[in-house]
């Protein structure tokens, strides 16, 4: 049986189908069957917290990766398989996660995230790392690029011209881990904000990778609480009437 086509932790429904290897994925036909389940819980920082019932076949997953890619980031993470095949993830346990979203997060030597700015905590403030704006940060890491100072978007229409000609609309069942843009906007349809889809967990809750504004440090957070934390940006809504608001490049 290859690598992809198993768990490396017994699966959470297997009490339901006794009749199969509570090892095997999709039945062992991945081709006909698959497992939407993704699970994880994104920290801020974009690394993934375990959840019940996860192991490296939901980590790949959720990202969209093979399922040897996600095995290979946990090993290297000093995770290990033991000779069942059993991986030693627990709930809660972090695993790192190295791309273009936590580079930028990393990147920042700013305490000034959202929060710092609404409570006024921050003792860093602003950093220069950090001068770029979420209309260029979600164009540029949807595109595999580095999200740094000069990819700033200055104006709402060049942002909507990109994912006009640039993306196509999907819905956020088939958005895809950090290659989704989600775009905000007001009641008259002006957009506002961009972000990019950064899974999902196992309740459902939406994660967005944001930088908000020029001038704060870039997070990941629940899409629900940045809406209530900055209302002005409005809703998800797409260009024209019949877009979810959800773009995948072409």
């Amino acid at each position: 049986m290859s690598s992809w086509g198993r768990f490396t932790s017994v699966d959470p429904l297997c009490e339901k189908y006794y009749s199969i290897s509570p090892y095997a994925y999709c039945l062992n036909n991945p081709v006909r069957y698959n497992d939407p389940d993704g699970r994880w819980i994104p920290d801020a920082e974009g690394n993934l917290i375990a959840e019940k019932g996860d192991d490296a076949q939901t980590l790949a997953n959720f990202q969209g990766v093979e399922n040897s890619e996600a095995l290979n980031q946990m090993t290297e993470q000093g995770f290990t398989v033991d000779d069942n095949g059993i991986l030693n993830l627990e709930v809660g346990d972090k695993v790192t996660l190295d791309n273009v979203y936590t580079e930028s997060i990393q990147n920042s030597t700013s305490d000034f995230t959202l929060d710092a700015a609404i409570s006024g905590t921050s003792k860093t403030g602003a950093t220069p790392e950090d001068n770029y704006n979420c209309w260029g940060s979600a164009i540029a890491g949807t595109q595999g690029n580095e999200i740094k100072v000069g990819v700033g978007i200055d104006q709402g229409n060049t942002f909507d011209n990109d994912l006009k000609s640039d993306y196509t609309s999907t819905t956020p069942e088939n958005a895809e881990f950090g290659k989704t843009v989600v775009r905000f906007s007001n009641d008259n349809n002006e957009v506002q904000h961009g972000a990019v889809f950064y899974g999902k967990s196992q309740d459902g809750t939406t994660y967005v990778y944001t930088k908000n504004g020029w001038q704060l440090k870039p997070e990941v957070m629940k899409l629900s609480n940045l809406q209530i934390k900055i209302p002005s940006y409005g809703k998800v809504q797409g260009i024209e009437k019949n877009e979810s608001g959800y773009y995948n490049p072409k």
